[in-house]
């Protein structure tokens, strides 16, 4: 369902925001205009020193594309900011591996999960709409693996029938002892329902596994944060950015 898709992040920290933010709208414009670029995510801390951005590549075409086109505002975003580190998820080429390496990114292979393709619009420049997605990403150890991959099936069929969830993407580290999961939602009231679906699957899952960290990226209200409280979320406001 999602084999090509890949994800890549960065986490940072400001080293000149006013200077960041500035590059930031030339990539994203230049990133929404791109052929296979379907996300480019800006999120900031509330404490407005760190940063977190997120990009959804169709397949690794796109992505090496986007490698090659390393303008000058993407060397400027680069002096802006201290990288802490820089994460890979999917199947990605020995060809575009070899393109990040300067960078020494953590790397996880595609596990499982889709990515739903939504049809292109003939209208430019980036939309109102796609301001309000929320993401959630999940870091765990994997106990049980038999188990979780079980349960993991019975997770994405029933998130694949939202029409809401336009994301559930999962992958592995190469050990097969770590896990990563990303969601990404229409709107918090996607999410929300999502949430509000008793699974007996996602009780087996979160049975399956041991929870390193969890985070909510978007702007979400103090009654979804309620719904979390039991995991200890890391909050990050929208920045900027689009989702196609």
């Amino acid at each position: 369902m999602a084999d090509n898709t890949i994800f890549v992040t960065l986490n940072g920290t400001f080293k000149n925001e006013e200077k960041c933010r500035a590059a930031m709208e030339t990539i994203v414009k230049d990133a929404h205009a791109a052929n296979g670029v379907n996300s480019h995510f800006w999120f900031r801390s509330k404490d407005g020193k760190s940063l977190f951005v997120l990009e959804q590549y169709e397949h690794n075409k796109a992505l090496s594309q986007a490698i090659r086109r390393f303008t000058t505002a993407r060397i400027s975003f680069f002096r802006s900011i201290e990288v802490i580190g820089i994460s890979i998820y999917g199947n990605i080429s020995i060809g575009n591996k070899l393109m990040f390496a300067a960078l020494r990114p953590k790397n996880m292979d595609y596990y499982g999960g889709y990515s739903k393709h939504v049809a292109k619009t003939k209208e430019p420049g980036i939309k109102n709409f796609e301001r309000s997605r929320i993401l959630v990403a999940l870091n765990a150890k994997i106990i049980d693996e038999e188990k979780c991959k079980k349960a993991m099936e019975g997770i994405i069929e029933g998130a694949y029938a939202e029409s809401g969830t336009k994301t559930h993407f999962w992958c592995r580290s190469k050990d097969g002892k770590s896990l990563f999961v990303l969601e990404q939602y229409e709107d918090e009231e996607a999410l929300t329902e999502h949430i509000k679906v008793d699974l007996p699957s996602r009780t087996a899952f979160f049975e399956s596994i041991e929870v390193i960290d969890v985070s909510v990226y978007g702007n979400v209200s103090d009654q979804t944060k309620e719904i979390f409280i039991p995991l200890n979320p890391m909050y990050m406001n929208y920045y900027g950015g689009y989702s196609k």
